[in-house]
């Protein structure tokens, strides 16, 4: 009876932890229902803790399962499969798959470049005291932020893209002097989400 109680609490949280893991970073949720910007911010604030309770609960529904022969086998697979959906998918996507290009990417002349770019494709220009660097919506779709050390006349100037806008903004990496590097940690409602990775 105690190993049936564990095994449905720990298959309600866990569950539960990462469905709303993936409502609030997954960004394809988005596109099916309405997710506050206060949900976002608070699983970004609090990452790793609350995974840590759920693969926890994970933990404890799986132990009970193997060991008490607790809960039904259709609802632990069940359990299972939509935990390493929600869980999985979500930390790759907020972790590996949104490429940091801050300080990494690489550019071509223009004679270069069209060998590789249709003719047709839009672009966002950036230009600063009349140097200029152009980006194509597809290559800014999967990293989302673009630069490089050299900077675009030597100033540190990166662009940023929300590829469900189109929309592209650029920036200085700095704030009141102290340079940041700024990482996407999410989109919400057509707006980056950038984490200063140099700052606790």
């Amino acid at each position: 009876m105690i190993g049936t109680s564990l095994f449905w609490i720990g298959l309600v949280v866990a569950v539960a932890i990462g469905f709303i893991y993936f409502r609030d970073l997954g960004d394809l949720s988005q596109m099916v229902m309405k997710v506050k910007r206060e949900n976002t911010l608070r699983f970004i604030r609090n990452e790793y803790k609350l995974l840590g309770i759920g693969l926890a609960a994970a933990a404890l529904m799986t132990a009970t399962h193997v060991l008490a022969d607790a809960g039904p086998d259709w609802a632990f697979l069940t359990a299972i499969i939509l935990c390493l959906f929600f869980y999985g998918f979500t930390y790759v996507w907020v972790h590996f798959a949104l490429r940091n290009q801050a300080n990494s990417a690489q550019y071509y002349s223009i004679s270069e470049a069209v060998a590789y770019i249709n003719p047709s494709a839009s672009v966002l220009v950036i230009e600063n005291n009349g140097v200029a660097r152009a980006h194509s919506d597809y290559e800014l779709m999967q990293p989302h932020l673009a630069g490089d050390d050299e900077g675009l006349d030597g100033e540190q100037v990166v662009m940023t893209y929300c590829s469900m806008a189109n929309l592209g903004i650029g920036y200085k990496p700095e704030i009141e002097g102290e340079n940041v590097q700024l990482t996407v940690m999410a989109q919400h409602a057509n707006n980056l989400i950038l984490r200063d990775d140099s700052s606790n």
